[in-house]
């Protein structure tokens, strides 16, 4: 049975008496589990073995009712778990030489705790084991500290050789950072070439000791990384890293806490491009607990809508016709009051939550453009903001179809506002969803275009696929301060003349910005001049006062 190879990867035998306990493990189920045989050896099966919800058998002691009576042996499935859950299926069968003696074999059927590249344990896996750490071993998280480290400009490598090069470099700096910790620290692999490193205080050490050595634990690190990582005899590389810990000592109330301090100062020592280390102090920023708290009270203030969708109106220049509508979110919380949606809106993407959010947005507008329809009212088109994050999901275009199937919403009254707030990871998946998105009729638009990260590179290579540009409100803000402002918005304007786009200014408040704009040949605006953004009834009020004058 400890044949790698056998599909039953691993097995127990224990005593059925009242209580069933474990008499002993096989090697296979040491490795594959991760369990010691001190550590399961003489224990209640309980503790370790949960059934799950789709499980035939509602207890465990109905599993061993029926392998007692069942010739062949029981199959069910079940989780197993020391410092995280694995997925196992469960055959379980007496063995008649002994009585109350059974085998229980285990097949690992899902692992999603391990990062395929560097076969390291993932954020799963990190965060699966610091509940283990609280709940099971009762542990303080003041006795738990997080260490975050990022390699910097790690796609350079990408670009530069190529991702089986990359892939390579993540293996062998995974391999480096765990005989750093040579096992007094548990290593994680996140994504691209950011890890995490989770010290477990047993010691409860006084909080000046742990704090020193943290710090030497850093300072190994940041002189071992200063090494390259040789990919061949041919190929060194070398890297600077970003190292943030949290607070040693400190008692933070949820992991969530623990991770934004780690998070905010690795984000710190970024700024210097060299390997450098930042330890969070021991009082969290203000900043950092609104956070936290923001964090936790997204998630359920989508899923009951208590995020409210308004509409900007946008207007021809030279008509003053309404042209179109910006869907632009408003969250009110009746605890942490009004919160800015350029705060709520990058953490979405922080947390990994903009994929769903945007989607979500993308939904309300269809529908409340069918309820417009429905009522008659005549509804120009209506911008919405996705993220270039968004955009390269390999679902976009089947989740969107979805939702457009599911409301019955035109695609000729939709625009898609792309605005890339972070690198674009997969650029064909982007241009092939860009390419669908104008095939099912929509029109697409850049949004904050001339600030950030919307350059003349990205406009160059979608150029095909767009339809508008949107001046940033920024640069509108300066267009009557100085010629310099003037002159860069005008050779915007003319770019887009060019490409066959056309330009609209956000955030006109005066008639000067107007009176200037429409000059320099602008096509659009929307604005505090015009109207700040207005809920939907205000919109249809405002739609039919214009149809009348």
């Amino acid at each position: 049975m400890t044949d790698k190879t056998n599909t039953l990867l691993a097995f127990l035998t224990i005593y059925n008496g009242s209580i069933p306990t474990v008499k002993a493990c096989n090697d296979n189920f040491t490795e594959m589990l991760g369990f010691s045989e001190s550590q399961i050896k003489h224990v209640p099966l309980a503790d370790k073995l949960v059934l799950c919800e789709e499980s035939s058998f509602l207890h465990l002691d109905d599993l061993f009712r029926s392998a007692m009576t069942t010739s062949g042996g029981v199959f069910t499935s079940a989780k197993m778990f020391n410092s995280f859950h694995y997925a196992v299926s469960v055959k379980l069968h007496c063995v008649h030489e002994e009585n109350d003696l059974f085998t229980l074999y285990l097949s690992v059927s899902e692992n999603k705790s391990v990062d395929p590249i560097s076969t390291l344990p993932n954020g799963w896996a990190l965060t699966s084991r610091v509940n283990y750490l609280i709940n099971q071993q009762k542990m303080s998280l003041k006795n738990v500290i997080l260490i975050i480290l990022e390699a910097d400009n790690f796609s350079t490598i990408n670009y530069r050789y190529d991702y089986a090069i990359g892939d390579q470099y993540l293996i062998l700096l995974g391999e480096r950072l765990q005989n750093i910790m040579k096992g007094f620290g548990f290593v994680i692999r996140f994504s691209n070439a950011k890890f995490a490193i989770l010290i477990e205080d047993y010691e409860q050490l006084p909080e000046d000791i742990l704090y020193k050595r943290i710090e030497l634990i850093c300072q190994n690190l940041c002189s071992t990384l200063a090494e390259p990582i040789w990919i061949s005899d041919q190929l060194p590389i070398t890297k600077s890293f970003s190292i943030g810990v949290s607070s040693p000592g400190y008692d933070y109330n949820c992991y969530h806490s623990m991770d934004i301090a780690a998070e905010t100062e690795k984000e710190k020592a970024k700024k210097y491009s060299i390997n450098k280390y930042f330890i969070a102090s021991a009082e969290p920023a203000e900043e950092l607990l609104t956070r936290k708290l923001i964090i936790e009270a997204l998630p359920e203030a989508i899923i009951k809508h208590q995020i409210e969708v308004h509409y900007q109106p946008q207007y021809d220049m030279k008509s003053r016709e309404l042209t179109g509508l910006e869907a632009l979110s408003r969250w009110n919380d009746e605890n942490l009051g009004f919160i800015p949606p350029n705060i709520f809106v990058a953490i979405t993407e922080d947390i990994g939550l903009h994929f769903e959010f945007d989607l979500w947005v993308f939904e309300k507008v269809c529908t409340q453009l069918m309820d417009w329809q429905y009522q008659e009212i005549q509804v120009p088109r209506v911008a919405i903001n996705i993220s270039f994050k968004t955009m390269e999901m390999t679902t976009f275009i089947e989740r969107i179809k979805y939702i457009l199937n599911k409301t019955g919403c035109p695609t000729h009254f939709i625009e898609l506002e792309v605005t890339e707030t972070s690198s674009i990871n997969n650029t064909k998946m982007l241009v092939d969803n860009m390419l669908k998105v104008k095939e099912l009729g929509m029109h697409i638009a850049v949004d904050d275009f001339g600030t950030g990260y919307s350059s003349l590179s990205l406009v160059r290579t979608f150029h095909l696929s767009l339809d508008k540009l949107k001046l940033d409100r920024s640069l509108v803000d300066k267009v009557c301060h100085t010629e310099l402002d003037r002159n860069f918005i005008k050779h915007i304007i003319e770019l887009g003349k060019i490409l066959n786009l056309s330009v609209l200014a956000e955030g006109v408040e005066t008639q000067e910005q107007l009176d200037l704009l429409m000059e320099l040949g602008c096509d659009y605006a929307q604005g505090y001049y015009f109207s700040k953004a207005l809920p939907s009834d205000d919109i249809a009020r405002l739609i039919e006062n214009n149809h009348t004058s």
